[in-house]
């Protein structure tokens, strides 16, 4: 399957993996909020899925958790997010399975916008 990102993010991508592998930082967690939530934020994606989106953004749990270590809590208002806010503003949500996830540590959703021809 072709990326959904352009050869040029691609490699600008894969550059910044290459450079942060070693330091044990989760880009996640550094992000700051475009939207804040009680257990989550909403950030913009600094690799984005150029190829079909005008924009990108993640939504993602406010602390260092994969998806099998969320609260009830915490996946409650995932699904009320997602049900409300999120399908009110993109067009995409999209998750990777776990053999295509780049941070399977830091548990995140997709948010597109989808380019217009």
């Amino acid at each position: 399957m072709a990326s959904l990102r352009s050869q040029t993010m691609d490699a600008k991508y894969r550059e910044y993996k290459q450079a942060h592998a070693a330091d044990g930082r989760c880009v996640i967690c550094d992000k700051p909020p475009i939207a804040s939530f009680k257990y989550w934020k909403i950030t913009t994606n600094d690799f984005p899925y150029d190829v079909i989106a005008r924009d990108h953004h993640m939504l993602v749990p406010l602390r260092h958790a994969a998806e099998g270590d969320l609260t009830i809590e915490e996946f409650a208002e995932f699904e009320e997010i997602k049900t409300t806010y999120a399908n009110a503003r993109y067009d995409y949500m999209i998750e990777a399975t776990i053999r295509k996830k780049s941070i399977p540590a830091h548990f995140h959703l997709h948010l597109i916008v989808e380019k217009h021809a």
